[in-house]
């Protein structure tokens, strides 16, 4: 009989030396999906900055600017109307376990985005503004308008249309593709005419970095490009170039040059026509009291070309 009772009472033991074992837990770590470069974030919105932690348990958090403790212990922060800048920030989170910390970064810009804009016509665009130009600040966009040659407009028009064909009421107004840059639904697009303003300004003489924008073709210029472009002989290509100026219009730096089509390469692969949105860097340029944007194209000299000198912006973006 006690055979079978000593292997009872070693199990009962095991398993009560078992129970009372203390459970190890591992130390938090930080997790936060933020860009490479830190987050963009508009002057004028509020953004939730959410940090999700694992093994959260019984934690103490603290944020840093600089040496200064900010948001009353809180885990998550809310970003909200800040100054243009660059907003350096440490969160730490500390359990009976661990600790563990993050450096986190937001850029406070002022960025256009036109998405404010309602007052289209019935055709999904506007360019006819009674002060002669649109303005999303601290920018204007300027616009020629007149009423008895409405095709004469030149400058920029807002818009929301965004299509893959043309036509008369809305090709001259649409973006190549589906939407406005980052699935949004209004851009601007500017329209070449020669001796007419083209460039865009700050409000009272004020100077600025623009950090980047977004650009894309126009409907009209992509199908023109796609058809009559020799996409074989090596020639053809589409330019855009952006110069920094000051109050007066002296050019003070740039340029910064876009292709929106290159069919100049030997290699198939690196021929290309712009068919969806495309960052911009135009922190190079410094501050600027003007934006100057030039169209240039490998049919320039040639007196009957027909190519239509339009190209699509958006989300301007302003960091100092």
């Amino acid at each position: 009989m006690l055979k079978y009772i000593y292997p009872i009472l070693l199990t009962i033991v095991l398993l009560s030396a078992c129970q009372n074992e203390e459970k190890i837990i591992p130390p938090p770590e930080i997790f936060l999906k933020m860009p490479v470069d830190g987050f963009e974030f508009d002057t004028d919105s509020a953004e939730l900055i959410e940090p999700i932690i694992t093994y959260d348990i019984k934690s103490t958090y603290k944020w840093l600017e600089g040496s200064t403790e900010i948001n009353d212990g809180k885990k998550d922060y809310l970003f909200e109307n800040n100054p243009l800048g660059t907003y350096k920030y440490t969160f730490e989170v500390e359990t009976p376990s661990g600790s563990d910390k993050m450096d986190i970064t937001v850029h406070s810009l002022e960025i256009n985005t036109f998405e404010e804009f309602k007052d289209f016509n019935d055709n999904g665009y506007f360019n006819s503004p009674e002060a002669g130009f649109h303005h999303f600040p601290p920018v204007h966009y300027p616009c020629e308008y007149d009423a008895a040659t409405p095709s004469a407009w030149n400058g920029f028009a807002i818009s929301k249309n965004a299509s893959k064909t043309d036509s008369d009421s809305k090709g001259e107004f649409s973006v190549y593709g589906s939407s406005a840059a980052d699935e949004s639904k209004n851009f601007t697009i500017f329209k070449q005419v020669d001796g007419k303003t083209n460039y865009i300004s700050f409000d009272e003489d004020e100077s600025h970095v623009v950090k980047s924008i977004a650009v894309n073709n126009c409907t009209r210029t992509y199908l023109y490009m796609n058809t009559h472009f020799d996409k074989k002989g090596g020639l053809d290509y589409f330019k855009l170039t952006i110069n920094g100026l000051d109050a007066s219009g002296t050019k003070i730096s740039g340029p910064v040059e876009v292709l929106l089509a290159d069919y100049r390469p030997e290699q198939t692969a690196q021929k290309f026509l712009l068919s969806e949105w495309k960052v911009v860097e135009l922190k190079e340029l410094g501050s600027v009291n003007k934006l100057e944007f030039k169209l240039t194209s490998s049919h320039d000299i040639n007196p009957e070309s027909e190519l239509p000198m339009y190209f699509c912006m958006d989300n301007l973006k302003i960091s100092e």
